[in-house]
């Protein structure tokens, strides 16, 4: 089947999508009626479940046209950056189509355009550009370019507008399915069943446009710029979960968030282990599809064909990093990120980095500790070691044992992982205990002398039955004395 053709029945597809909505809500007022007729209360108890079905339905068929959620990220005006809109005019110019109407700045790993339209996309009313700040954060300027000419390319007058309604068809197709899993799980294989056959028709018309637009990309920014922007991508969105998770949200229970977000996000990026870890994965991306209709290319795919293709020169000037293209770039990038948390994001106090890795490890150990604890006290702790008990303290949902030295054996490493996690906590509370920032793996542990040489040592032999080194050694700990504690 050719493409053209492909596009025009998943234009009719997508069409027929809110017929079968009406259908299917016609079909269950027509139960509920004959069901009143029949016997009042067993209308009533249909309705329990019509009632929720024609609620889904019809708000669905009231956001059918719908593209993206109305939360789309910061806007930034020509006046405001003008070079970032200079760049995108320009790009649209040698593409050869009209530039958006608006850009958006937006907390994710990537970047899209968006018509405005009506009429499963036949009236085209606006034109919107989300960009990334995690990609203006970790970019070139080549790369940059490259990546916003591939969107380009999709508004490009080289696509049929057939083309474009199945591409958004996708995504509208896909938010009415996630709202019908909720209230209608009984209707959903019926509207699955029609999805399936529209993504698998509409699928290779998005391949194909995807393919298109990353001809542009290589166009006007140069294969090179076009074919490291497809591996820099993937290792921006790898990075910015580990950020997110890792660093970014570490004090987030204890009510902080880093004052410098795009900043620690450029230091992950930069530090020399992380920079060996994400060369990997940039030489070695992804060469599976996600699922079956994935509507991309593999990200391997994608640069093999451009590859093959004949070289494009890239365009002197790019080696700047993407920030150069914006005004005050961090106080903006900051503020864009802040727009992926929670709505109680606002009420979080800032801290610089240190600090907020200090505080998020004391925090995240100190819930951990009373886990372990359990309204004991470290002194009871100890008692069970000076009796040999060494399964209370252990992981309650350890296995058993039925011998005793084999119980010892299997608890002694689960019983020094335990303790040491509240003794930190305590000599953090002491001050004789803090952690250090490390882009390059998990935060590390800084203990003061004694602690540093002689706590490990005690606690072996704690385990052992002799609590009395690590008693004495704790001794100015839990008298509030003040102990030593190395910057």
């Amino acid at each position: 089947m050719k493409n053209s053709s492909r596009a025009l029945l998943a234009v009719l597809l997508l069409a027929g999508f809110p017929v079968l909505m009406l259908v299917v809500a016609g079909l269950l007022i027509w139960l509920e009626i004959a069901a009143f007729q029949h016997s009042p209360f067993s209308a009533e108890r249909l309705g329990i479940f019509v009632v929720p079905v024609l609620y889904v339905l019809f708000s669905a068929l009231l956001t059918f046209e719908r593209t993206r959620d109305d939360d789309v990220g910061v806007p930034v005006t020509p006046e405001e950056q003008p070079e970032l809109w200079a760049t995108v005019r320009e790009l649209a110019s040698e593409v050869g189509t009209r530039a958006p109407d608006e850009i958006y700045l937006i907390p994710q790993a990537n970047a899209a355009v968006y018509e405005d339209t009506h009429w499963l996309g036949l009236r085209v009313r606006r034109r919107q550009m989300l960009i990334g700040a995690q990609l203006l954060a970790g970019t070139r300027v080549s790369q940059l370019r490259a990546i916003l000419g591939h969107e380009l390319g999709h508004f490009s007058n080289r696509h049929t507008r057939f083309a474009s309604a199945t591409y958004r068809g996708r995504q509208t197709i896909g938010r009415v399915l996630n709202g019908l899993h909720r209230s209608a799980w009984l209707l959903r294989p019926v509207f699955s069943a029609y999805a399936a056959m529209y993504f698998r028709v509409s699928m290779r018309v998005n391949r194909e446009r995807e393919l298109a637009a990353d001809i542009d990309s290589s166009r006007v920014a140069g294969t090179a710029a076009a074919t490291t922007a497809l591996r820099e991508a993937e290792v921006l969105d790898t990075a910015w979960w580990l950020f997110l998770n890792e660093y970014a949200s570490i004090a987030w229970a204890a009510g902080y968030l880093p004052e410098r977000m795009t900043e620690g996000y450029q230091l992950l990026l930069a530090d020399g282990k992380r920079t060996e870890e994400f060369a990997s994965l940039r030489e070695n991306p992804p060469s599976e599809p996600e699922s079956k209709y994935d509507s991309h290319p593999t990200t391997s795919e994608r640069i093999a064909l451009l590859e093959a293709a004949p070289a494009i020169p890239v365009p002197p000037g790019g080696e700047r990093p993407a920030t150069d293209l914006l005004r005050n770039a961090m106080t903006l990038l900051d503020a864009v990120l802040a727009t992926g948390f929670a709505e109680e994001a606002s009420s979080k106090k800032k801290l610089d980095w240190a600090s907020l890795i200090d505080v998020g490890m004391r925090n995240l150990n100190q819930v951990e500790a009373l886990r372990i604890l359990r309204s004991r006290s470290l002194d009871d702790l100890l008692d069970l070691l000076d009796a040999g008990r060494l399964e209370d303290i252990a992981d309650p949902t350890a296995p058993p044992e039925a011998k005793a030295r084999a119980k010892r054996e299997l608890y002694r490493p689960q019983v020094h992982s335990r303790l040491s996690i509240v003794l930190h906590t305590e000599l953090a509370k002491a001050g004789a205990a803090h952690w250090e920032l490390s882009w390059s793996g998990p935060a590390k542990l800084v203990l003061a002398e004694p602690y540093a040489t002689e706590l490990d040592p005690a606690l072996d032999a704690a385990i052992d039955g002799d609590t009395a080194p690590l008693r004495a050694l704790l001794t100015p700990a839990n008298s509030g004395e003040e102990t030593p504690c190395c910057d």
